[in-house]
């Protein structure tokens, strides 16, 4: 009968549970969904490249402008005709300031769009660009010869950097992050292997040629672009699907200028070019925008001098602070827009050339996107519907869940944005928004001025006594269940 008796408790008890959750499911606010609609047609690439030139000033790349010594004397520019092309092609902004020479700072304000970040705030949840295109179904990989630093490790799924930084001593390091369902273990063994094979060659690759000479300089970028070229190769012939950033750092320009003066560093700057227009012919083949800026510039003492950016006498030179920005993507008009932008201005546009209108949790940037086209991303208080219209006509409108995007806006437009929600009582929210960029377009939970004022403290009242009722419950339903269980 002790056999029975329990059999007949657990079957009471798996009723009870049943109940206390067909309970819960209908007095539980209800969660919301995302709705996507396409107003018009828009033509987003399949991922991104990130180019971080580590230490290129644009002072000496951009036809404006002539880069000068501490001592007044000219510096000779390099001959870069591949980034001279690719600024013909797409979006070049010509004056973006860094604000912080340190390179650990400069790449957290890349990768943030916060002006002042520092590493620390790379580690937030939705802090990055990473974290909005991992929520959007990106994969994020990276090639770091410098600004490996922990945080920016960490945002990235599979990543292969130098311990050491450095080119007379070089060791990489591969880094798997990969915790995603078992859809992705074979591309995440697959870009493993490809790059556990290029960390091992990569000290042999470069040790071909003799420390000091301008050649072995050559061979770390290249080492770096090579790996580069290999990971877009694999995932466009073997997962063409997935959508992913593949972030490179290279270095050694950045050590040039500090060790072979100006003329090794104008050299690694020229040698590098020829690689760039290597990427730049995959990325367009492979439908990816790709994306070239720097941590910060470089001066020199002399024309012939060492170079900086740290040191105070360095730091406030703008051939220091003046840092190169150019995008290339098929959703982009060529443009060079006017004024003086901030280096938090590159992590905004390269979440709009992706269509990704979500805001990153610190960004003080904006977009600088030349897209003929914008998206809203429309956060309401509640379930509702939205209807944007202009000139009294409706452009778009969709109903049934508290969040929407609309994608392929005309750009440099009046919109009327209006809001009505579901639930009682019901709430008309308006608002006015010019289309100069993409935005994400959140509405006051408070109601509208003509509703009355009581009615949205009545529906706080209801929702904390729905949620005490959930409680009780709950914890009635666990008390009639240990009963049994002790029983």
């Amino acid at each position: 009968m002790k056999n029975g008796h329990t059999f007949n408790n657990i079957h009471t008890v798996g009723w009870i549970f049943l109940i206390i959750c067909f309970i819960v499911s209908f007095t539980a606010p209800q969660a919301g969904a995302l709705s996507q609609t396409e107003v018009n047609p828009i033509s987003t690439p399949d991922g991104a490249v990130i180019l971080i030139i580590d230490g290129l000033g644009s002072s000496y790349i951009y036809p404006e402008m002539i880069p000068y010594a501490l001592d007044g004397t000219t510096i000779e520019k390099p001959v870069a005709r591949n980034i001279s092309m690719l600024s013909d092609k797409g979006l070049r902004v010509v004056t973006v300031l860094t604000p912080s020479t340190e390179g650990e700072d400069g790449h957290s304000v890349i990768v943030t769009g916060n002006s002042g970040a520092t590493p620390a705030m790379v580690a937030y949840t939705d802090a990055t660009i990473y974290d909005i295109a991992h929520k959007n179904g990106y994969l994020a990989f990276g090639i770091l010869q410098k600004g490996d630093i922990p945080e920016i490790l960490a945002e990235q799924d599979v990543i292969v950097h130098d311990l050491t930084t450095s080119i007379n001593d070089p060791q990489m390091e591969v880094i798997a992050n990969f915790n995603y369902d078992s859809q992705y273990e074979d591309l995440w063994t697959s870009i493993t292997e490809a790059l556990e094979i290029n960390a091992e060659s990569a000290p042999e690759y470069i040790d071909q040629y003799p420390e000091g000479s301008i050649e072995r300089y050559y061979a770390y970028n290249r080492w770096a672009m090579d790996t580069a070229i290999e990971v877009l190769d694999l995932m466009h012939q073997t997962y063409p699907e997935q959508k992913f950033i593949l972030t490179i750092n290279v270095g050694a320009v950045d050590t040039a200028g500090l060790y072979r003066r100006g003329e090794g560093y104008a050299d690694t700057i020229e040698d590098l070019d020829i690689m760039i227009g290597e990427l730049y012919e995959l990325t367009e083949k492979n439908d990816l925008a790709l994306i070239i800026t720097s941590d910060h510039g470089m001066t020199f003492q002399s024309a012939d001098g060492r170079g900086g950016s740290k040191s105070d006498k360095y730091a406030s030179q703008p051939e220091v602070l003046r840092i190169p920005f150019i995008v290339t993507s098929r959703n982009l008009d060529n443009e060079v827009p006017e004024g003086e932008f901030g280096q938090q201005d590159i992590a905004p546009t390269i979440l709009s050339v992706l269509d990704l209108p979500d805001e990153m949790r610190f960004t003080n940037g904006r977009s600088l996107a030349s897209k003929s086209y914008v998206n809203f991303k429309v956060i309401l208080p509640e379930t509702g519907t939205v209807t944007i219209s202009r000139s009294n006509e409706t452009i778009a409108d969709a109903t049934g869940d508290d969040s929407y995007i609309f994608y392929g806006l005309e750009r440099d437009k009046q919109y009327d944005i209006r809001v009505k929600t579901t639930e009682e009582p019901e709430m008309l929210l308006e608002r006015t928004v010019y289309s100069d960029t993409d935005q994400v377009i959140r509405f006051d939970p408070m109601p509208d001025v003509s509703e009355a004022s009581g009615d949205a403290g009545q529906k706080d009242i209801r929702r904390t006594l729905g949620s005490i009722l959930i409680i009780l419950i709950n914890l009635a339903g666990l008390g009639i269940i240990f009963r049994l269980i002790k029983k």
